[in-house]
């Protein structure tokens, strides 16, 4: 008997018959089938035989699967032999083992696992899986246009009114007779296909391409529609990843070369140059993107002179010494007008926070307190001297040492050039840390260290501290800072070099950064929102570490599901943004306490910033600095503001802005009565013909107040007095309203004329009770101011609260869609304002779906999306409890594309969130492969550093710790001790630990020699 070569077990088929054994088989088989299926039911055959396919198919795809997966191998043997090859001598056609071909023969060995084999038409075709892909990213050829004259589906109210029904026939119906109708309505509704098929239809996308370029022809000087011809071009692509990002550098270099090139004024666009050269980091090598910066600089705007500083701050190879040369520069090259004032300040600001950033909190704080002295503080002998000659004699003052502005005891430069000859026993105390953790690792020890460090020391030291050898970086002589100072001569400058330091402080003023720029487009937010990375803040923008979000949606009742109420966080969230002057300070949109609330003041030394706001006041007729300290004031107390107030008003008791915010300061402490009291006696007992400046205002404010009380006829009241009508109802009223519109024509300033708009607003509410006739009013207004205007954006922010107030708050009925169509049109003009955006969530509440809500998270390739938006769409993730794991890859999506856009991709406040965002979600792989993105975008930038040693302490070792100290100090990033000194501490105590568990072990086993003698020979 032969055996066959591939089963050395088998005997061979070939020398026994093939009757016999096969047939006794085979009859057996039957035999055992009809047993089995006797009493079955179709139905359990179908179920069973239903089971069967997909188990196979199941075991085939698995099986395929995991040969796919490994292309070396082209076979595989069954080693496990049939029991039938013994017994008859040879298989059973029924028992064969059944193999199945890889992919069901659609991939053939040899070619790329995407190329498959398909049988079409009886002939085998080879094609591309990866081309079904790519059809996803093909425009439409096709467009649905719908027809403007079709009135069939009219919205009425926000919605689409049904069908009444069929209509009804008259007479007796002729059905034999078969006529056609004339629809003009269904057949014009929506063309789908053009008249031939040859004939192609452009898509919408390249529909507004030819458009643009049809008005580029014929202007070509409109940067306008060079910047939207740039847009539309580039929102078919993605800048999800670093690839994308170069292909669109690619599409943009051409594009804004043929721009620049159409008209002499374009080459001098700042923008467009400012465009074109961030599209050629991407692409070009850096002397030829060197060579393009030094061309533009010679334009002189100082927008493109803050981005190439942007640049060489986010070059690590410099160091310090580097930026610090290229903003001398800067200031070198700047004259002595006002815009160059500002100018001179920007580039003062953007190198403080980069000493604040790299660690160097008392270098950017004695830079401003010197600014302050020179300017605030100067001394009347030294007007009109040389701007050398007196920072040689500041420079006396400042290494004399005695307290500086902000210090506790200051008096100022000039105090002490008139006192200098007097002893002054006043020393400075600084606070030094003690290196105290609860951490048992030393890279968390030293990590913790260095944060409560920054925190605390944030002025300078002075020579006689005893920690000055430990720290020599915390005393500052005047060398250091002497290069950044220079004068301010214009009360503008002087108003923005206070509101710098009160953000560099950490106090947040919303749209301050963005009014500084010449162009209307700035991009300094990427480093100015140093708030945004305050552990409170980000506490408020991510949920807490550990906490379940997860929220069951539905509850059982008697077996029934009844669905669970949706709670909802309050819409106005943690983020501020909207143009500067645009809000009220003490607006209680976010809060009872005004612009500020106890968030925005957490982790500011708040004993410093009130000694700031009082020794830069620039006297008594500096109401709006008054303003902002009593706004600081009430998130503190209430009452001290109502202190600080009263001394205000001792001084200028004829001054209508302090008495409003006085009013306003009652208000917040819940007395109306006394407001009422302000009220009565600033505008009724001191009443003249004429309204007085800011008058309006008040009257605003009292009528707003008994309206919101729901003291309608008292707030009616308070309206005719205004307009000095007597009397009540519609002929008073009447006269009240033309009286109101001609006070608010002969305002010279917008925020007065805005007053008197929303007493007339306020005024026909309360007689029609019709908020359509209310907004009417604001309309008109609307109207005649050009939008994106701060007026513009104030009045739309005023009519928005007027709907909600009257509908949300006072509870009166007001169709939803009313409010919802204004949000959505103001979200066109104003899409980074985070009041607008607060009303749209109010507007969405309840809604069972977040099409909207969505929609408006991500990229945006209409406006592009500033930091504070991309910020808040990170918090509006959570704004509904238990949908935050939900939301984490949208949110993450929205992270990424954040990171690689252009707008944001320098930010450090964006990274770290991001970073804490992958932490709080417990990806800590993810968050480390951030981290080197981080620290190669932001290389200047220590918190960054130090979530290594911190939070994703477990994902690194000590040699990767080690090599990033060692990155720290060659970027020049300041570390108060260092890491190999904390090493050697902790050598040390570890080795006594190891012997002291060495001593226990000894004693240990000690102790078991002696019970096992004791017990013995038990």
């Amino acid at each position: 008997m032969s055996f066959a070569p591939s089963f050395s077990s088998f005997p061979s088929f070939d020398s026994i018959s093939d009757s016999g054994p096969s047939q006794i088989h085979k009859l057996e088989t039957e035999e055992r089938k009809k047993k089995k299926t006797k009493g079955r039911s179709p139905k359990d055959k179908r179920l069973k035989r239903e089971g069967r396919s997909a188990q196979s198919k199941d075991t085939f795809d698995a099986s395929s699967r995991a040969k796919a997966e490994e292309p070396t191998e082209f076979y595989f043997s069954d080693r496990a032999g049939d029991s039938g090859n013994i017994q008859y001598g040879k298989l059973s056609s029924s028992s064969i083992p059944k193999y199945f071909v890889v992919g069901r023969g659609r991939i053939i060995l040899g070619l790329s696992p995407i190329i498959t084999a398909f049988s079409r038409r009886s002939q085998i075709t080879l094609d591309d899986r990866s081309k079904s892909l790519k059809l996803l990213s093909v425009p439409p050829q096709r467009r649905l246009t719908a027809d403007s004259k079709s009135k069939r589906y009219q919205e009425s109210d926000g919605f689409l009114l049904l069908g009444q029904g069929r209509r009804s026939r008259t007479g007796d119906p002729s059905y034999r007779a078969i006529t056609q109708e004339d629809d003009s309505d269904s057949d014009s509704v929506v063309s789908i296909f053009s008249s031939s098929e040859d004939e192609r239809t452009l898509s919408a996308h390249e529909e507004t391409l030819r458009d643009l370029e049809q008005q580029l022809s014929a202007d070509p000087s409109s940067i306008t529609n060079w910047l939207r011809l740039l847009s539309q071009t580039l929102s078919t692509t993605s800048v999800a990843t670093q690839e994308a990002r170069k292909a669109r550098s690619k599409i943009t270099i051409p594009l804004l070369s043929r721009a620049l090139a159409a008209h002499p004024a374009n080459a001098a666009s700042p923008l467009l140059r400012i465009k074109y050269l961030r599209a050629i980091e991407d692409v070009w090598s850096e002397s030829q993107c060197d060579s393009e910066w030094e061309d533009a600089l010679k334009l002189g705007n100082i927008d493109m002179w803050m981005e190439w500083l942007e640049r060489r701050i986010s070059k690590s190879s410099d160091g310090l010494d580097g930026v610090i040369d290229t903003a001398l520069r800067i200031l070198s090259s700047l004259d002595d007008s006002e815009d160059s004032e500002l100018g001179k300040l920007r580039v003062f600001w953007r190198i403080a926070i980069v000493f604040k950033q790299a660690g160097y909190h008392e270098r950017a704080t004695a830079m401003f307190q010197a600014q302050a002295e020179f300017v605030f503080a100067n001394p009347q002998a030294l007007n009109g001297v040389p701007l050398e000659i007196r920072l040689d004699v500041f420079e006396e003052f400042w290494d004399s040492e005695v307290p500086r502005m902000g210090e506790l005891h200051s008096k100022g430069w000039s105090h002490w050039v008139s006192h200098k000859q007097e002893h002054n026993p006043l020393t400075v105390v600084t606070l030094s840390v003690t290196p105290t953790s609860t951490e048992l690792d030393p890279y968390r020890q030293w990590a913790e260290y260095e944060t409560r460090a920054d925190c605390t020391g944030q002025l300078p030291a002075r020579t006689t501290d005893d920690n000055i050898d430990s720290d020599p970086y915390s005393t500052i002589i005047f060398v250091d800072i002497r290069p950044f100072l220079f004068d301010l001569r214009t009360q503008r400058s002087k108003n923005v070099f206070r509101l710098a330091w009160l953000s560099t402080l950490g106090l947040h003023m919303p749209g301050f950064s963005a009014s500084l720029s010449s162009s209307g487009d700035s991009w300094d937010d990427r480093w100015s929102y140093i708030h945004l990375t305050k552990p409170a803040f980000l506490d408020a923008i991510l949920p807490t570490a550990g906490a379940q979000n997860i929220s069951l949606t539905a509850d059982a009742l008697a077996g029934a599901l009844v669905g669970r109420q949706k709670v909802y966080k309050q819409s106005f969230g943690p983020i501020k943004n909207w143009s500067l002057g645009s809000c009220h300070l003490f607006d209680p949109i976010y809060g009872t306490t005004g612009m500020w609330n106890t968030l925005d003041i957490a982790d500011v030394d708040t004993g410093f910033v009130s000694r700031v706001f009082s020794s830069l006041r620039l006297g008594p007729e500096d109401t709006d600095w008054d303003s902002l300290s009593l706004a600081f004031e009430t998130t503190l107390s209430v009452k001290s503001a109502l202190k600080v107030s009263r001394s205000f008003l001792a001084s200028d008791r004829d001054s209508l802005s302090r008495w409003a915010a006085h009013a306003q300061l009652e208000r917040i402490r819940g007395k109306s009565d006394e407001a009422r009291k302000v009220y009565q006696t600033v505008l009724i007992a001191s009443a003249k013909p004429i309204p007085r400046p800011y008058e309006g205002h008040l009257w605003s404010d009292w009528a707003e107040m008994e309206w919101l009380a729901g003291q309608e006829e008292d707030a009616l009241s308070v309206i005719c007095r205004a307009a000095r009508v007597e009397g009540h109802g519609s002929l008073a009223a009447l006269r009240t309203r033309r009286t109101l519109n001609e006070f608010g024509k002969d305002c010279t300033s917008w925020r007065e004329r805005e007053a008197w708009i929303k007493l007339g607003a306020l005024l026909v509410i309360l007689t029609s009770h019709n908020i359509q006739n209310a907004l009417s009013i604001f309309d008109a207004q609307l109207n005649e101011i050009r939008p994106r205007d701060t007026a513009h954006e104030s009045l739309t922010m005023a009519c928005l609260m007027f709907i909600y107030r009257y509908g949300s708050v006072l509870k009166n009925p007001v169709p939803p869609s009313i409010l919802r169509e204004r949000v959505l049109q103001s979200m066109a003009y104003y899409p980074h304002n985070s009041v607008i955006l607060a009303l749209f969530l109010e507007v969405e509440k309840g809604q069972g779906v977040w099409g909207r809500i969505r929609g408006t998270l991500g990229d945006n390739t209409e406006n592009v999306k500033d930091v504070a938006r991309r910020v808040q769409e990170v918090w509006i993730a959570g704004w509904e409890s238990g949908r935050w794991e939900a939301e984490i890859e949208r949110t993450r999506i929205g992270l990424s594309g954040a990171v690689e856009h252009e707008r944001t991709r320098g930010c450090s406040q964006i990274w770290r969130i991001y970073i804490e965002f992958e932490i709080r979600a417990k990806q800590y792989k993810q968050a480390k492969n951030l981290f080197y993105q981080a620290i190669g975008q932001c290389p200047r930038c220590k918190d960054l550093y130090l979530l290594a040693f911190g939070s994703l302490r477990g994902v690194f070792d000590g040699r990767e710790l080690d090599a990033l100290a060692e990155t720290m100090a060659e970027r020049g990033i300041r570390m108060r001790k260092g890491l190999d000194e904390v090493l050697e501490e902790w050598e040390p105590e570890k080795q006594k630990n190891d012997e002291a568990v060495n001593n226990n072990e000894d004693d240990e086993i000690e102790y078991n020699a002696k019970e096992l003698r004791r017990l013995r020979p038990y």
